[in-house]
Parts: C-alpha cells; structure tokens; sequence
C-alpha cells in the first residue's frame, strides 16, 4: 500500500477526520520533495527536518496529523488568497497550492533567507505561491493583497501584527498559535464586520518562526520570566504550590522583566547536563578568572542566586512541564499512539486539541512500502 494512503487510513481510524479534498492534496504532494532526510518517520506520523544551520537551528515539517488538522480548520475553497507565515520547507504552501486550485494565490513570508531559499527551490513548479523574506513582521512587507481569505502562521508567536488583521477580508481569518516558546493556544481570529472574534480550538506546541529562533543559546531574562508565567498556573492546579511560592515567583518574573531588553548572556557554554564556565582558545581564549568575575557581576546571575533558596525546590517541577510529551496517532500499530517503540525521536510541532489523537489505532492495514521504489507521487521531482 501507499505510505500516504496508509498514514491516512490510520489517522482516521485514530479519530482524526481527512476529507477527501485533502486526502487527495495530500495523495499528491510528495514530501520528498521538500526535505533530504529519508521520508519513513514522516509517514509515521513525525514532524521531518528539512533544513539545520551550522549554529545548529533547526526546522521541521510539522506531523501529518498537525498537518491536516491545520489545513482542516483553514476551510479552504478554491480561489481563496492565502497568506503563510513560516515556511515549512514549502510543503504546506503546496498542499495550500493544491486545495485553492490555480484560480488562488499562496503567498509565503519567511524571516530566514536559507529557509526561503529552500522552499522556492522546491516550489518552483507551482505559478500560484510567492515566497518572499521578511526582515520584520510587524512591518507590511510590498506585494502583499490588501484581502486575505486565509492567514496561517506555522510557528508560535506572541500576538499577531495589525497589518495582517486589518488585510482580512469578511468573513476571513486567521489560524495562529499564540503564546510563549513552551505552551501555544491555537486561535482561530475572524473578521466579522469591525469586530475581530476568536476561537481557542486547543494547546499546541510550535517551534518559533525564525529558525535563528531554534539555535541553542542561553535564555534571556524574558525567556525565563515567559516559563515562569506559564509555568505558574499548572504548579498551582497540579502541585498544589504554596501561595506564598506563587507570590515568590510573581516577584521574580516582575524583576527578570525588569533587566535591560539588550542584556548580554553570561559567558557560560552547556556540557551535557552541566553548565561550566567557557574556556576554548577557538571561542576567544578568555581566560578563566576574567570570565568568573564578569558572570560575578552579571545581573541575571545575581538575580537568580537572590532566589536560590526556594527556586532550587521548583525547578526540577519547571524542568518536567517543558518536557513534551508528544502523540503520534497516525504511527503503525507497532508504536501505538504514546510513542512505545519510537526508533526516530520526538521533535517539532504537536497539538493536544479535544483528546482525539490519543485514540487508540486499532487496523490491520499495512503500513505502506517506505522503499524508494514503493513510493510514487506523480509530482515528484528528483
């Protein structure tokens, strides 16, 4: 059988509906066309790399199953203009491409210029997308129409610029996870007449837009005040935290808030489940004494050895709540739905919704030939 056919028939048994606009989209985009790495664990229901800078950032196709929910909840017709913001390798806009028919524009924004770059190589058979880089979403970038039917945003963002709510058209709207770096709501926002309403349709967790965004650095002072609000609410609810721990961190979150947006990191490098103070001749050769007294006097660091006391007891609970655990609903029997028997990892978007994608799967379908020779798209372009 077909791996993409068999994926399909899994994810519905598992709950999850694919109409047969999309099964037919999706029948025909090849993902091999949108990323080098061997395609099994995307047809095991895993988000795919599809591109990884040298400071080691990395992006992904989401999941099949985040996938086809988020096509789902555009509601597209045949027609519509659709705006993307984030790529996805450019497999998303072609199943856009696919579902608004030639009569429909896609256009796709980027901040990366490797990721756009990328994703027009691999559109480059499809008249109806543009992809373009955007140096700053919150400013209009040129060519974009005044009328947007559908807007997606495929990676997490904290609220979504004006120029893209005031382009929808009646009766349009938006699909965004908006939220922190750990914990996103994925909202639909619809234009009905001046009035802008939204729709919580369920906790997602997206990567961030920007590759860059993915590269292993230090966290910033918001950073850490971003996972400690967000953390605050489930260690109240779940483990029973004291007020006067709650308080505690409200103080703190106030305080990191308060450091300088352009506050350098201190100069600290992670070693495995350690953090050391970095001495490498190829990093600048600082010598180790001078890099002790600046970390002395960094105000982060200051601020966080004030707290030591009671934030040391909560941040093995911090450390367990941005440990995600994510569903594969549409994986061969084998793995089941909670990942048992993964051989690929986790990695990339994942959507919690209603409860649906922790349905068990229960067929006896084949898994599909994931062989070179066994998968054939019509569209596929070596």
């Amino acid at each position: 059988m077909d791996p993409m056919a068999a994926l399909i028939n899994r994810l519905r048994k598992a709950g999850f509906e694919v109409d047969q606009r999309l099964n037919a989209a999706m029948m025909e985009v090849d993902i091999r066309q949108f990323t080098d790495i061997e395609p099994t664990p995307f047809f095991h229901d895993r988000p795919i790399v599809f591109l990884e800078t040298l400071k080691g950032g990395v992006k992904t196709i989401s999941a099949p199953h985040m996938v086809s929910q988020l096509l789902l909840h555009l509601e597209l017709a045949t027609g519509n203009t659709v705006l993307i913001i984030g790529c996805k390798g450019g497999y998303m806009g072609a199943l856009v491409s696919e579902l608004v028919g030639p009569e429909g524009e896609v256009f796709i924004l980027d901040p990366s210029e490797e990721v756009v770059i990328h994703a027009t190589d691999r559109l480059f058979d499809r008249e109806n997308i543009s992809v373009k880089k955007i140096e700053d979403l919150s400013i209009v970038p040129p060519k974009i129409p005044a009328s947007l039917s559908r807007v997606l945003v495929t990676g997490s963002l904290r609220e979504i610029p004006n120029w893209i709510e005031n382009r929808l058209e009646e009766g349009g709207f938006i699909l965004a996870p908006l939220g922190g770096r750990t914990h996103q709501k994925l909202v639909k926002r619809e234009r009905q007449g001046d009035a802008l309403l939204d729709t919580d349709l369920g906790s997602v967790v997206f990567g961030p837009v920007d590759i860059c965004e993915s590269e292993p650095r230090i966290p910033s002072p918001q950073d850490l005040a971003d996972l400690f609000d967000e953390g605050i609410v489930i260690l109240r609810d779940h483990f029973g935290v004291s007020e006067d721990l709650i308080n505690r961190m409200y103080d703190l979150i106030t305080a990191l808030r308060q450091l300088p947006d352009d506050l350098q990191p201190p100069i600290i490098r992670f070693d495995l489940h350690d953090i050391v103070v970095q001495k490498d001749a190829a990093d600048g050769g600082d010598d180790i004494d001078e890099i002790e007294e600046e970390n002395g006097n960094h105000p982060l660091l200051e601020l966080l050895e004030r707290e030591a006391d009671w934030l040391a007891g909560i941040w093995p609970l911090l450390l367990m709540i941005t440990d995600i655990h994510m569903m594969h609903p549409g994986a061969p029997k084998h793995e089941g739905t909670d990942g048992v028997g993964n051989p690929f990892g986790d990695a990339g978007d994942s959507f919690f919704g209603t409860g649906s994608e922790k349905a068990n799967i229960k067929d006896d379908d084949e898994d599909g030939d994931f062989s070179s020779e066994g998968f054939q798209h019509q569209d596929f372009t070596p």
